[in-house]
């Protein structure tokens, strides 16, 4: 008997978000009252899938993508009107159930060497630029110009395989203030970048 073929990153997607749960969660967050005009899976997919290697895509041709999938073709304002804080929190569930799923999955092993150490966690934070109309919210750190952005902070599990917290800080914050210590810490290994380092804050 020959073994199972191991799934593809579509088959682990889909698995990871059933269309009854995108649904479900779209009602439940208000992102749709009735399915007639928009369905919750294709824009879910269209959102977060059609990007590509492209840093940034327009409404218009997410609209265009949209419809492609769909098959349908709708209104601009049906569209347009489909973006507020009902769609924000409806991918903010969908990220929040994303990281679910993930911590479910068999965790590594930490060598021999490591493994009187529950994990070993890395911490890091990275500049996502946003669009200038933004700069008085969000404004950038260093720039001759008017340009916004924030700060990405990331900590890693190493047995988990993924992220164990997402933050998001003013791009102004200091490295060291990404960092929140606290009683996690015991037993783990914390890698961390080099503007972080201060041992004071590990004193507690």
């Amino acid at each position: 008997m020959s073994p199972c073929p191991p799934l593809t990153l579509e088959d682990s997607l889909r698995e990871m978000f059933p269309e009854e749960w995108l649904r479900q969660t779209a009602k439940e967050t208000g992102l749709i009252v009735r399915e007639r005009k928009i369905d919750p899976v294709i824009i879910f997919w269209v959102l977060t899938l059609s990007f590509g290697v492209r840093l940034q895509r327009t409404l218009a041709s997410l609209k265009r993508e949209y419809e492609t999938e769909s098959q349908k073709t709708i209104s601009d304002s049906s569209w347009y009107y489909r973006f507020t804080p009902e769609l924000v929190e409806f991918l903010h569930q969908c990220v929040i159930h994303g990281m679910g799923e993930l911590a479910k999955e068999p965790g590594r092993k930490l060598s021999k060497k490591l493994e009187t150490f529950q994990d070993v966690v890395i911490q890091d934070s990275t500049i996502v630029r946003l669009h200038s109309s933004l700069a008085d919210k969000f404004p950038a750190a260093r720039s001759r110009t008017v340009a916004a952005g924030v700060k990405v902070g990331v900590m890693v599990s190493a047995v988990a395989n993924g992220p164990r917290t997402v933050a998001l800080y003013s791009e102004k914050t200091a490295e060291i203030k990404t960092l929140k210590i606290g009683p996690w810490i015991k037993d783990r290994i914390l890698l961390v970048d080099l503007g972080s380092t201060k041992l004071k804050c590990c004193k507690s």
